[in-house]
């Protein structure tokens, strides 16, 4: 195809592109405003379809092009990032078996930690034939950077800036960590607990003395010359279905769970103050909120879930959360904080959470259960993390997406969602390459 007739057709994909992009935003955020005005058993028109899969492959291979020029601003001005999920298109790629999907190749990314400034480092895993392959990679600027293909996970102190970086049988601690080098040199301990690595998460003490390890072999306690099993206490069970954890900020609690039980909270000296009982089928994900005086607990079923908050001052008094009681009348010793979401990751800022779902929803709520905002990405989130002075939100997501979030920084006519907020750029972790959009 010549160039003047590659580039007519550029032009109506594009055309194409945006207006039926717009259509469709325009479309699902009416739909998703009646329903919260009126109740979606109100709504009987039909549900909204992006009508542009088809240009999936073609804008794919326009967005590596753009990247392999430079010119990735003015593709995103062309083309707006889309919703549009191109995992059933097959690869553009020469001598690309047809069979492949773009979806087969994309990366998930996880583990993101902010580093100052508006810089953060994450993890991305890729599905080979011999397993699971993890790069850690930077986002220094816009610019990203393969730091090492050793570390498997890696975990941000609430406070103090210490940062633990996980590889087999290791843990390494260090402050102020750049992604390059730099930062003071805290310890390296073996790791003693036997975990299969595939999907784990490390979350630092704020004093640098041991890290937690959340697996699906166990939650350990791990510092240098011993581990412990702390959930379950007992090894019942050879594999532990979404094992999930929380540090309170000043560290003195642990929340933790996994689908077979319900949330613990344990104290510094090993503890239980509280037993939470899931009020949707299956314990699925905490977090504690900015000043550690609520603990939120998500529960999920299938695709849905139910969150709720329960006050700290209660979990010392040796609170218990009975199953399935959010619903029933009477007093209830939690606050119902959401009912609609499977929650997979959340930050918490210091007025509200900011919650990440099976849909590809984040949304803020507040403490009481207020909502406040929500903004559509896609996919299924998988990890979440706020830039140091709470401006930026980085979100990455199942389908090999870190997108960079400008909080309150207004909102494009593609954009799904009422939060104001602005993307800059998403990444898409595609084979082992990194793409910008």
């Amino acid at each position: 195809m010549r160039n003047q007739e590659r580039e007519a057709l550029k032009k109506e994909w594009q055309k194409e592109w945006n207006e039926k992009g717009e259509k469709y935003a325009k479309a699902v955020n009416d739909i998703v405003a009646f329903a919260e005005a009126h109740g979606w058993d109100a709504y009987k028109g039909e549900e909204p379809v992006d009508e542009r899969a088809h240009l999936g492959k073609a804008v794919f291979a326009l967005l590596k092009e753009a990247n392999e020029r430079g010119e990735t601003e003015k593709f995103r001005a062309d083309f707006p990032p889309s919703n549009v999920i191109f995992e059933e298109c097959e690869d553009e790629a020469d001598g690309a078996d047809e069979k492949d999907k773009i979806g087969d190749k994309l990366g998930v990314v996880d583990q993101i930690c902010s580093l100052r400034g508006e810089n953060a480092l994450f993890v991305v895993s890729q599905s080979e034939p011999e397993g699971w392959h993890k790069m850690l990679y930077l986002l220094e600027g816009e610019r990203v950077i393969g730091v090492a293909d050793d570390v498997i996970a890696v975990g941000k102190s609430k406070r103090n800036e210490i940062y633990a970086l996980l590889r087999r049988g290791e843990v390494e601690l260090i402050k102020g960590y750049d992604g390059k080098g730099g930062g003071e040199f805290i310890a390296k301990f073996n790791c003693e607990a036997t975990i299969s690595y595939e999907d784990v998460e490390i979350l630092p003490f704020n004093d640098g003395s041991k890290v937690l390890l959340v697996s699906c072999d166990g939650i350990f306690l791990v510092w240098d010359g011993g581990a412990k099993l702390i959930h379950p206490v007992r090894k019942e069970y050879a594999y532990i279905a979404m094992a999930n954890a929380a540090l309170s900020n000043d560290n003195e609690l642990i929340a933790l769970g996994d689908q077979d039980k319900g949330h613990f909270v344990i104290n510094a000296q090993g503890e239980t103050l509280g037993e939470i009982y899931p009020q949707s089928s299956y314990p699925h994900f905490c977090l504690f909120s900015a000043d550690d005086t609520q603990l939120i607990i998500n529960s999920c079923h299938f695709y849905n879930g139910v969150t709720i908050g329960v006050d700290r001052a209660l979990l010392k008094c040796g609170l218990e959360v009975e199953a399935y009681s959010y619903d029933e009348e009477g007093e209830q010793n939690f606050t119902l904080i959401d009912d609609e979401m499977r929650v997979y990751a959340g930050v918490a800022t210091q007025d509200f959470y900011i919650l990440g779902d099976a849909y590809g929803y984040i949304r803020a709520v507040g403490k009481d259960g207020r909502k406040i905002w929500r903004h559509y990405l896609g996919g299924t989130i998988k990890s979440m993390a706020l830039s140091e002075d709470g401006g930026v939100l980085f979100v990455g997501t199942y389908g090999g997406r870190l997108h960079k979030l400008r909080l309150g920084a207004g909102q494009g006519s593609h954009t799904i969602g009422n939060g104001n907020h602005k993307e800059e750029f998403r990444l898409i972790a595609y084979e082992d390459k990194i793409y910008r959009w």
